[in-house]
């Protein structure tokens, strides 16, 4: 495990300085929406890396898919993640409500979910090496993936406002949910009950957890809404004066109801 912290500690100095010269150094609208592309693109890359390989130097390439069936589907977080990244480097108005609800979901939860793909990574956990390609590429995706979400904050997509941010989680939960059903659903109807168990896409048929078997997605997903709302509550005290807040403004709604 120490190699792991060390390796990840290495990745976020990269990622650190590679922020800071794309917040130094680009500035212009198409240039912004050209690198959010470019690291979206790089990090598909680094996700499909093994099978493009395989599919230049061996056979073994169509088994290798079936055998990963997050190359077939989006079967975790940071896969939605992953190809929500490239969707919003494309989208041309950023300020659209289905941008702002992408960047919210890229942003916080691409945060929570490459960092434990990088910390707690379950390749390496079971093979603790770094010597095995997949578990590089592993590590390293999540990586890229992390430094993809956290340019839509640099470019300035991302804003502290608990009411916003809230409903945007909110919907956040119920879209991944529904891709989590989606994808058991195609693997039970096409492959078999066993794979779809297997594959458990978003955790909704079984705990990842060995022991704790009522922590499934709907358990996940309350309390991962009641930390961020936490968060964000906390987060207002310091982006907003007193008068400005999230309950200031609700109020203010109600009052306005009121009088129309």
């Amino acid at each position: 495990m120490i190699k792991l912290v060390i390796f990840n500690c290495i990745l976020l100095l990269f990622i650190s300085v590679g922020l800071v010269l794309c917040k130094k150094f680009v500035k212009r609208e198409k240039m912004q929406n050209l690198t959010l592309i470019l690291a979206a693109f790089f990090t598909i890359l680094c996700h499909y890396s093994t099978f493009l390989y395989l599919c230049v130097t061996s056979g073994s390439a169509m088994d290798y898919l079936r055998e990963t069936p997050n190359l077939l589907l989006p079967i975790y977080p940071c896969n939605v993640v992953m190809w929500g990244c490239i969707i919003y480097g494309f989208l041309r108005n950023k300020n659209s409500k289905f941008a702002l609800f992408l960047a919210d979901y890229l942003f916080w939860f691409g945060i929570f979910s490459t960092l434990v793909g990088m910390f707690a990574n379950v390749d390496f956990i079971n093979n603790p090496t770094l010597k095995n390609y997949e578990n590089f590429k592993s590590i390293f995706a999540h990586a890229t993936l992390l430094f993809n979400v956290l340019l839509v904050w640099i470019f300035g997509h991302i804003k502290i406002d608990l009411n916003r941010v809230v409903v945007n989680m909110f919907f956040s939960v119920v879209m991944m949910y529904a891709i989590g059903v989606y994808c058991n659903t195609v693997y039970q109807a096409l492959v078999s009950v066993e794979a779809a168990n297997d594959v458990n896409s978003m955790f909704i048929l079984h705990s990842p957890f060995p022991g704790l078997d009522f922590l499934t997605y709907p358990i996940i997903a309350l309390v991962a809404m009641v930390l961020y709302f936490g968060h964000f509550v906390v987060f207002e005290l310091f982006a907003y004066p007193k008068g400005n807040r999230w309950y200031n403004r609700i109020k203010k709604r109600w009052q306005a109801r009121k009088k129309s």
